[in-house]
């Protein structure tokens, strides 16, 4: 009996666990309409792109290594550049665990700021 408690409280505890997960949102409006909004998630490796509203079209994504800052200049090549429709989610996985984004409706060449 006791190693039957054991088994379900065993199996209750798995059912309770949460996948690791990371959530990042940009939004920018002007005149209360939304220039840019994205999300990105990472669940368990995979890193989710979505473009819900652009002013261009698209969300232009610089993703950075982890050792660079989306702050300042990075000697580090940026690891990918791509961009995703409206409406659409653009996924992928491999990308180093801490990576940074930046995202614009725009084409950009880096992320730091001027």
């Amino acid at each position: 009996m006791r190693l039957f408690l054991l088994a379900c409280v065993a199996a209750l505890s798995l059912a309770g666990c949460e996948r690791s997960s990371e959530t990042s949102i940009t939004r920018t409006n002007a005149n209360g309409v939304d220039t840019l909004y994205s999300k990105r998630t990472v669940v368990e490796g995979e890193a989710r792109f979505q473009c819900i509203a652009s002013s261009s079209g698209h969300c232009h994504y610089v993703v950075l290594d982890p050792a660079c800052s989306s702050e300042a200049a990075c000697a580090t090549p940026p690891l990918r550049r791509f961009a995703v429709a409206v409406g659409k989610t653009e996924a992928m996985r491999d990308l180093p665990r801490g990576f940074h984004q930046c995202v614009s409706q725009d084409p950009i060449e880096q992320c730091h700021r001027e």
